[in-house]
């Protein structure tokens, strides 16, 4: 493969960064590349932006105060947790892996499963209130109290909200996580520095050979994780076309958009997971049935067979790219190397991404 970015792409990349070239909200001081515009509905005020962080990582919402956001969603995991499936606050687990939040704030679905859910606000009174399972268990009436005990923690909402006559409520709560889940970026890739920057030294030859094997024909990986786009047709992450697919991988008896669509062709159908940072995230799919990127790539390569379920259904339902292809050893360390060069390490590390409360814990 050329390291050198083809002319066209730099004439698609060129026009991409012109449209994007909206302002940036002032008040805060976004880690992204130029051109790239904060996601839609981001905040501009950093005292709303930074209570939702305290918030995020604040166990007091939780009913009984052993679980925050954070706990599902470590940030040297790429905020996702690293576990099969997540525990609730009353130990109850959970039906499905818990997904990264980078770049959370891009997708405009945001459940495995469920299309109707599409602002964060609204996805946050899943992991708040639902009951079966149990995830954080919050009492709406006793949390709020607790939370409104906190006088310092209530100078905070005032200061977040100035307009608000009661700025320490639910309401409140959501668009403050919401604001900070936003900030939640992750574009300083090798990868994202090969493609849309120019840096032809970002890549390990490794990582480009699997780059190309990822973007083939007889792979086809491309086809459905069009948030990313090969150098030779170089176009903005594609997020709102993450589709709804079966692959047939799982082994739990999750059945994926039919259990919120009631239509048998739904079946096992989940949306698929945009992948940068995917090298941080395992185990894999929806039910964390696949532990490893390697058996990742074998159970594609076995035509969704390896590691999988073996119900009929669940064959049956199987999307028709799903038919297998070889590999040899070279060709999955290079597919590793290329997925491992979707990781942006400075995201693991930002203060502002971090936990203000682990010096006391």
């Amino acid at each position: 493969m050329s390291r050198l970015i083809p002319f066209c792409a730099l004439i698609i990349i060129a026009t991409f960064l012109q449209m994007c070239r909206t302002p940036q909200p002032s008040g805060y001081t976004w880690r992204l590349p130029p051109g790239v515009p904060p996601p839609p509905g981001a905040s501009d005020q950093p005292a709303r932006i930074e209570l939702g962080r305290q918030l995020f990582y604040d166990r007091r919402l939780s009913g009984n105060e052993r679980l925050a956001c954070a706990t599902c969603h470590r940030p040297e995991l790429a905020f996702s947790d690293g576990r099969v499936t997540p525990t609730g606050a009353t130990g109850e687990p959970l039906l499905r892996n818990a997904p990264s939040l980078l770049n959370v704030g891009y997708l405009p679905r945001l459940t495995r499963a469920n299309p109707t859910i599409t602002s964060l606000e609204q996805q946050m009174q899943i992991p708040l209130f639902t009951t079966h399972p149990v995830e954080m268990g919050a009492d709406p009436v006793v949390v709020l109290a607790r939370l409104r005990a906190d006088q310092a923690l209530v100078a905070r909402f005032a200061a977040a909200f100035p307009t608000d006559p009661d700025p320490l409520g639910w309401e409140q709560i959501r668009t403050a996580i919401a604001a900070f889940l936003r900030t939640l970026v992750a574009f300083d890739t090798p990868y994202d520095r090969f493609v849309y920057q120019g840096d032809t030294t970002a890549l390990t030859p490794a990582a480009q050979r699997g780059m190309q094997l990822f973007f083939s024909p007889g792979l086809a990986c491309g086809h459905c994780h069009v948030d990313l786009a090969p150098p030779d047709r170089a176009h903005p992450p594609r997020w709102a076309d993450l589709e709804y697919l079966a692959t047939g991988a799982g082994r739990s008896l999750d059945r994926g958009l039919a259990a919120h669509t009631g239509r048998p062709e739904d079946a096992y159908r989940f949306r698929v997971p945009p992948l940068r940072n995917v090298a941080l995230t395992a185990p894999y799919m929806h039910d964390g049935s696949l532990p490893t990127l390697e058996a990742v790539l074998r159970f594609y390569a076995s035509g969704g067979h390896e590691g999988a379920g073996t119900e009929p259904e669940r064959a049956a339902a199987r999307h028709d790219l799903i038919a297998g292809f070889g590999l040899s050893d070279r060709d999955r360390d290079d597919l590793l190397a290329f997925l491992t060069a979707l990781t942006d390490m400075e995201a693991l590390t930002d203060e502002r991404y971090g936990d203000p409360f682990a010096a006391q814990r």
